[in-house]
């Protein structure tokens, strides 16, 4: 059986290659679940209070109700103890178990802790962010009821971090396609290509549409220029296009782009050899 590190690279080319954004969360979920035994995770997307904000929980065994439903145990979730107060205020986001973070009487005597073991059974929290700047912190808590989360669970998590940003921001961007543009009409669009664009392609059109240069785009997509370069190229093929602004009008004449993208010139980006221009 593969070891965890490459079960998780062989998830990031199929979560890659999807084009359905409500798939991603399943398959990283369940993996992470599986590589640090874990027994239910929440999945942190957009800012929370602790009032307010959807909280994602998977797990592969049922949840207790009171777990799914209690208002106060979704307001201990939301405010994020005690690793809000780590991430949100350090540039290190190395992921760590609340009791590597506040020690384990703290941990083990706070409210949170004690409203988690009553609504789910579990006793230790694992948190893996998804760095970024601003205050916001999104990622992933892994919950466990065993031991404690281990240096190794750390250093895996630690190794995996960059794949599972660049997969998140993916689910972003197809969210945002979606929204922007009509999905099966895109697909069919695509799909009238004497050669179809891939999803890493169509993700790299629209952002190249917006005047991103391919180093912006790169960080967008957790990927590197020269790779953005690639793709640029096999746009270009595809597209029968010379350069960024003949892609983009080509793209919306095709269906692949809503006409309300702007697109914008290559001296503001990159130009039809995929370099940087200003």
């Amino acid at each position: 059986m593969p070891d965890r590190y490459t079960r998780m690279l062989d998830l990031a080319v199929e979560v890659m290659s999807t084009e359905a954004p409500e798939s991603i969360w399943p398959l990283l979920t369940q993996e992470l679940l599986t590589a640090l035994d874990g027994e239910l995770i929440v999945v942190k997307e957009v800012p929370w209070t602790r009032e307010q904000g959807n909280v994602l929980i998977r797990s592969p065994r049922r949840i207790p109700e009171v777990g799914v439903d209690d208002d106060s145990v979704h307001a201990h979730i939301r405010s994020g103890y005690p690793f809000i107060e780590r991430y949100g205020a350090s540039a290190d986001w190395t992921p760590q178990s609340a009791t590597r973070v506040v020690g384990a009487r703290t941990w083990q005597n706070s409210p949170t802790a004690d409203a988690l073991r009553q609504a789910f059974g579990t006793r230790h929290v694992f948190g893996l962010p998804l760095p970024q700047r601003g205050p916001h912190v999104s990622g992933f808590l892994v919950h466990r009821s065993g031991g404690d989360f281990s240096r190794h669970d750390e250093r895996y998590a630690a190794r995996v971090q960059p794949l599972l940003k660049a997969a998140t921001a993916h689910r972003s961007l197809l969210m945002a396609l979606r929204d922007s543009s009509g999905s099966d009409r895109r697909l069919q669009a695509n799909h009238a290509l004497a050669a179809p664009l891939t999803p890493r392609e169509t993700n790299v059109l629209h952002l190249l549409a917006t005047g991103l240069t391919a180093e912006v785009i790169g960080r967008r997509l957790g990927i590197s220029p020269r790779t953005v370069h690639k793709h640029l190229h096999a746009l270009y093929r595809k597209l029968g296009a010379a350069d960024r602004l003949s892609a983009v009008l080509r793209a919306q004449d095709a269906g692949l782009l809503p006409v309300s993208a702007k697109p914008s010139g290559a001296r503001h980006g990159v130009d039809s050899a995929g370099t940087h221009s200003g």
